[in-house]
């Protein structure tokens, strides 16, 4: 099957961060060089600059990566409400309620324009694609899935409820799932003022078997290559979990290798450390 024209690559999703990232720095920097100079604050657009690195560099002592933690303050990595400087807070009533108008416009256009019919057609292709997979497999049931920030899966493995989330190139996937007692505010659509309209939700949790980023082995960037990585970390992890690792046969393995034995030769689990 062709990967998806619409969907960039990982190394394409990190270069537009990276690039959104660069222009948000150096928008809030010539804000807070403004706002600096206003207070007749010497060499502000030094102290901007040191200003903004102090509260939004933090990197791991080992890796020098980023964190991506949000106990840490950090710039925006897309150019949605304009890097910040439009976000709907800064708005009045009447003037949210025209953005929202004018965004239904904007969407109803696209839809209507050759682009959008194209992007259609591609997105009802690839569901397609994924039904005739999903109809191979019948141990697996998908309740739901969608989403850019973030994408999310609901549904079912081999009897396991299951829920994959991916936000900011970050995954982790929860499997039988249960209610907590607690419940959330969520996004139900918009008021006619174009304010948010919420609704309740019930919390669920499950156990968080995996983790990872989007440039793991295998994620893909088809519906079908997601969900197919989906089912092989879960099926993994539950042949895992079950494996007895043939402990009564490691001894004759042993032998047979000449070596001691550091992993299962069924599951891969690590059964002792050189």
């Amino acid at each position: 099957m062709d990967d998806d024209p619409q969907l960039p690559t990982a190394a394409e999703y990190r270069e537009r961060s990276e690039g959104a990232r660069a222009e948000a720095r150096a928008r809030h920097c010539a804000r807070i060089t403004l706002l600096l100079s206003e207070r007749g604050v010497e060499e502000a657009a030094e102290a901007a600059e040191l200003a903004v690195d102090a509260l939004t560099e933090w990197r791991n002592v080992d890796s020098g990566e980023r964190c991506r933690c949000s106990c840490h303050p950090r710039l925006p990595d897309s150019d949605h409400h304009d890097y910040g400087f439009d976000c709907v807070c800064t708005r009045t009533r009447e003037q949210r309620r025209e953005s929202f108008q004018l965004a239904l416009n904007e969407i109803r256009d696209y839809w209507q324009s050759p682009e959008g019919q194209e992007a259609k057609t591609a997105s009802e292709s690839a569901e397609a694609d994924l039904q005739a997979w999903l109809t191979q497999h019948p141990r697996v049931v998908v309740h739901s899935h969608g989403g850019w920030a973030p994408e999310q899966w609901h549904g079912e493995i081999d009897g396991h409820s299951f829920y994959f989330r991916e936000r900011a190139e970050d995954w982790d996937i929860e499997i039988d799932l249960h209610p907590t007692g607690h419940s959330i505010n969520v996004t139900d659509g918009r008021h006619d003022d174009g304010t948010t309209r919420y609704r309740q939700q019930e919390l669920e949790r499950g156990e968080v078997i995996a983790t990872g980023t989007v440039y793991a082995d295998g994620y893909g960037i088809t519906v079908v290559q997601r969900a197919q990585f989906i089912v092989a970390t879960i099926r993994d992890h539950l042949h895992r979990r079950a494996c007895t690792h043939h402990l009564d046969k490691l001894g004759t393995i042993s032998a047979a290798l000449g070596t001691a034995v550091v992993w299962c030769p069924d599951c891969g689990t690590r059964l002792q450390v050189r």
